[in-house]
């Protein structure tokens, strides 16, 4: 196909902005479903560890490690796959196959089967966020690219509330067994009308912007230091989020005797609702303001990280759950804000031939060491720590330190606005 020379052309193979809009509509269904199933077995945790005689440190296994170090590394292949394949059928296949491992969940009888299932599922979830942020940076211009990807994050993040406050619904009507099996079946009609409804899109930026021949993976990735810089944003903020995300439905069963209703309801307006207004209001700025500048989106992120702190550190130790819940809303309402700009500014750092395995590559990071080895560590403080009681002293304890690691995610971020700094300056005659 010849290059595109002009806006109209370029207009058309992009799509009309209603399909364009279904399209970004139909990849956030997903990406929603994605977060269901992967947040739901923590409001499955108590009772599961009751079934099975868990200890903190195997549920800290079930929920990180086992869903997240494999699925990490299987990320970075199905990306390169995305980057040259079809992104709607990786997405399609990776949809199904953490759902059959979903529903699979349900029907473990003994701890070993469980952990297999989550790693299948951890496994299917890999392939599914890198192709849909390679499939909307083609769908959607640079201008309006921070507030697609703030929203489908939004909606992605949205599902944190589905889970939280369907998996109390589900653990409380019909049990964690059905539970699981139930989003199976959902996943499995939302497969079959995304496998009929959407359309690859034309590698449009691709066209624009080649990559010379025989160029290699990490040259494309642009400069490696600040690629590097926002991998080491990533994974801290993952570290400090995801591990703890984890464990507060325990800690607020825990600390407050809430019901598994309560703390889903609570918890799904604070990781879902809150994040969501966050991510699109951040994306929103960030076509308002950072659209003539590549290091808006770092500088915003790390001083909205500064403002995430105090609320989200307070919220482990308030009195009440009200008030706990209050300060946990603030947290992720400000924490949503640098979704949508932070994954513009990587989109803006690297070419659009490895746009999908960037984001494995950045997202590894954070699914290892956040969502991987952050929560058996949270389940380990824990259990060393100990105190007498129900164990909630020594969970909170144990959230407050990973938590505090988020103060490096900071670091890195002003870091990386430098770094893009002195590259357009550089860049500048």
């Amino acid at each position: 196909m010849s290059l595109p020379t002009n806006e109209a052309p370029v207009a058309a193979l992009r799509g009309s902005k209603a399909y364009r809009t279904y399209v970004l509509f139909a990849l956030s269904v997903v990406g929603f479903l994605c977060a269901v199933d992967k947040i739901v077995i923590t409001m499955f945790m108590e009772p599961m560890k009751k079934e099975f005689g868990l200890t903190d440190t195997q549920l800290g296994l079930l929920t990180g490690v086992a869903f997240s170090v494999l699925g990490g590394l299987a990320a970075i292949p199905l990306a390169r796959w995305a980057d040259r394949g079809s992104r709607k059928w990786i997405i399609n296949a990776s949809l199904l196959a953490w759902t059959v491992m979903t529903a699979a969940s349900g029907m473990a009888v003994n701890f070993t089967q469980l952990l297999i299932a989550r790693i299948g599922v951890g496994i299917g979830e890999a392939g599914c966020i890198p192709a849909t942020h390679s499939m909307l940076g083609d769908y959607y211009p640079r201008g309006e690219r921070a507030r697609a990807l703030g929203i489908q994050s939004g909606v992605f993040f949205l599902g944190s509330l589905g889970g939280l406050v369907g998996g109390g619904v589900l653990v409380q009507t019909v049990g964690w067994r059905y539970g699981f099996m139930i989003l199976g079946v959902i996943g499995l009609v939302v497969s079959l009308i995304f496998q009929l409804t959407v359309r690859e899109p034309t590698r449009v930026d691709e066209q624009a912007v080649p990559a010379a021949a025989g160029e290699s993976v990490w040259s494309q990735l642009g400069d490696r230091r600040a690629f590097c810089y926002l991998v080491g944003a990533f994974a801290t903020t993952s570290l400090a989020g995801s591990s703890v995300g984890t464990w507060l439905p325990s800690y607020y069963e825990r600390a407050f005797a809430l019901t598994p209703m309560q703390i889903g309801l609570g918890l799904g307006l604070c990781l879902g609702l809150a994040t969501t207004i966050g991510a699109v209001v951040g994306g929103q700025l960030a076509a308002r303001f950072g659209a003539g500048s590549k290091s808006w989106g770092a500088g915003f992120s790390a001083v909205d990280t500064v403002l995430v702190m105090p609320f989200y550190l307070a919220s482990f130790h308030a009195p009440n759950p009200v008030l706990s819940f209050a300060l946990l809303f603030c947290a992720f309402l400000l924490a949503g804000g640098i979704l949508g700009p932070v994954f513009s500014t990587l989109q803006d750092l690297v070419k659009p031939s490895v746009r999908a395995t960037a984001v494995a590559i950045v997202s590894v990071a954070g699914v290892i060491l956040g969502q991987g080895c952050g929560p058996l560590v949270v389940g380990a403080i824990s259990d060393v720590i100990g105190t007498s009681g129900n164990g909630a002293e020594g969970l909170r304890w144990a959230m407050t330190a990973l938590a505090l690691v988020n103060w490096l995610t900071v670091v890195w971020f002003w870091l990386l606005r430098q770094r893009i700094k002195a590259i357009e300056s550089a860049s500048c005659p």
